[in-house]
C-alpha cells in the first residue's frame, strides 16, 4: 500500500512567506508495519498526542530524533518530492501563458528547455526585485487562480508598462499582451471549470502525486494499492488516475522518461486518525519541509541525507544553470524569448519557422566569435564573466 501526504499546502496561494515549501510524501508501507513504527515511536517518546503529526511534534525539544527514527525505520520504502512555491509559481506562468499559445507544436521549446528557463529567469527577477515586481508576482498568481485577464491588467492590458527593466518580464509582459486574445480563449474552459479542476491550478498536490505515482511507486510494483490523507484539490482530479486502474501497460513521454502504474482501485481518501502509514508519511513530509527550511542547521543535516537519498527526480527547485548565459543553450533560449516578443509585438505566427530558428541560434552562439566574447548572467549575478561553454 502507498500512503501519501503533505506539508507546506497552502492550496493556490504560493506566495506565502511562512511556508516557502510544499512537500509529499508516499511510503510503501502495509497497515501492520506502520502501526508497529507508530506505537513504537509513542512509547520510546511517551507521546501523549493520539496521533503523530508534525505540527505537533516539532513543538518538541526531540522532534528531529523523532523523524530521524522514522526516517531510518522507512529507508528504502519511501518517496519524498519537493518544491519551491516562488518557483513553482513562475514555472506555473510558463505553463498558462505560454503554452496556450506554443501548445499546436510546442515540442522544439520543451525540447530546449525553454519552459525552464523561463521559469528560472522569473523566479531569479521576482526573488531579487523589489515592491513593482513582487506586483506581477500578485497579478500572475491572480490570473491563475481565476483565469480571467482583468485580474491582471498590468501584464495582458494593451496599454502596460515599457521599458522593463528587466529583459525577462519585458519579454513576458510583451507576449501576454500580444497574444492575450488566444490566451484568454484557450483557458477560458478552466475560467468555466464546473468539475473545478482550473480552481486547484496552482495547487501542487496533484503535479506531486503524480510524480510519484506514475513515475515512481508504479514503475517499482507490479500493482498498487494508493491511499491519500484527505485533499479538496486531489478529489478534483481523482478521477483521471482512474485510466490507470488495472492497466498493465506504461509509455514513454516525449522528452524522455516512462510513466507507469496498475492501480487496483480508484485513490483511496482516509484519515490519519484511522490509517497509521499516513501519520508516517506526514512525519516524513513534515521534517523534508524543515530541512529545506534550514540547510544550514546542523540539526537537520542527518534527515537531509535521507532526503537526499528518498528524493523523486521531478522535485523543483532553482537551477542556475539554465539561466547562465555564459553557456550556449541559455543564450539560445534568451533569443527565442526575445524572437516570441518580437512576433506578439506584430501579431505574427509564433510558431513559423522556430525549429530553423533556434538551429541558427546554436550555429550563432557556438561560433568562435561568441565564444570569445564574455557575456555576464542575465538574471542577478554580477560575477566576472568568463567564456561560453557548450
Amino acid at each position: 500500500m502507498i500512503s501519501c501526504d503533505e506539508a507546506g499546502f497552502t492550496g493556490p496561494e504560493l506566495l506565502n512567506e511562512d511556508q516557502p515549501y510544499f512537500v509529499y510524501a508516499a511510503v510503501d508501507l502495509s497497515s501492520a508495519e506502520a502501526k508497529a513504527i507508530v506505537d513504537r515511536t509513542r512509547a520510546e517518546h511517551r507521546v501523549q498526542a493520539p496521533e503523530l503529526k508534525s505540527k505537533v511534534l516539532r513543538k518538541r525539544n526531540d522532534w528531529p530524533q523523532i523523524s530521524g527514527e522514522v526516517a531510518t525505520a522507512t529507508e528504502g520504502r519511501a518517496l519524498v518530492i519537493s518544491f519551491n512555491k516562488r518557483l513553482a509559481l513562475a514555472g506555473k506562468a510558463f505553463e498558462y501563458v505560454f503554452e496556450p499559445v506554443l501548445e499546436d507544436n510546442n515540442f522544439i521549446f520543451y525540447a530546449n528547455d525553454l519552459q525552464r528557463f523561463v521559469m528560472n529567469a522569473l523566479y531569479r527577477v521576482i526573488l531579487d526585485s523589489k515592491a513593482d515586481l513582487k506586483q506581477l508576482a500578485d497579478e500572475l498568481q491572480r490570473f491563475m487562480r481565476s483565469f480571467d485577464p482583468a485580474t491582471a491588467p498590468s501584464i495582458f492590458a494593451q496599454r502596460g508598462r515599457r521599458g522593463e527593466k528587466s529583459i525577462i518580464v519585458d519579454c513576458l509582459l510583451r507576449f501576454a499582451r500580444g497574444y492575450n486574445l488566444r490566451i484568454a480563449q484557450r483557458t477560458a474552459h478552466l475560467r468555466a471549470d464546473d468539475a473545478g479542476i482550473g480552481k486547484w491550478a496552482l495547487d501542487l498536490t496533484g503535479t506531486a502525486l503524480f510524480s510519484l505515482i506514475l513515475r515512481g511507486w508504479g514503475r517499482r510494483h507490479h500493482r498498487i494499492h494508493v491511499l491519500c490523507d484527505e485533499s479538496k484539490p486531489l478529489k478534483a482530479i481523482a478521477s483521471l488516475f482512474d485510466n490507470w486502474i488495472g492497466r498493465k501497460d506504461g509509455f514513454a513521454m516525449p522528452l524522455g522518461g516512462e510513466v507507469q502504474a496498475n492501480l487496483d482501485e480508484p485513490i483511496e481518501f482516509g484519515s490519519s486518525a484511522i490509517h497509521p502509514s499516513l501519520q508516517i508519511a506526514d512525519i516524513l513530509a513534515g521534517a523534508t519541509a524543515d530541512s529545506l527550511r534550514h540547510p544550514e542547521s546542523e540539526t537537520f543535516a542527518r534527515f537531509a541525507a535521507w532526503v537526499a537519498r528518498h528524493a523523486h527526480e521531478d522535485q523543483v527547485h532553482p537551477d542556475a544553470d539554465t539561466i547562465d548565459t555564459r553557456s550556449v543553450r541559455p543564450c539560445v533560449n534568451l533569443a527565442a524569448l526575445r524572437e516570441l516578443a518580437r512576433r506578439a509585438d506584430g501579431n505574427l505566427d509564433p510558431l513559423d519557422g522556430m525549429a530553423e530558428f533556434y538551429a541558427a541560434q546554436y550555429l550563432r552562439f557556438r561560433s568562435p566569435a561568441s565564444r570569445i566574447r564574455r557575456t555576464p548572467r542575465i538574471i542577478g549575478d554580477q560575477q566576472r564573466p568568463r567564456r561560453h561553454t557548450g
